[in-house]
């Protein structure tokens, strides 16, 4: 179990949140971060994940 100070932090940057999005997964990130993540996969436009669960999600 995390401390409060890790739930308001984003795992991909492990800062603070700026601009937080919920994803249907339930994990949260920074805007700008989820969007880095997704732009730098690979994987082509459509098929976007969670990098914490790798859920793929539509």
């Amino acid at each position: 179990m995390g401390t409060v100070e890790e739930t308001l932090k984003c795992p991909a940057c492990q800062d603070f949140f700026t601009d937080p999005v919920t994803l249907p997964c339930g994990h949260d990130f920074c805007l700008t971060c989820i969007q880095a993540v997704w732009e730098t996969d690979g994987s082509g436009e459509g098929s976007f994940f969670c990098p914490e669960c790798h859920i793929f999600l539509s």
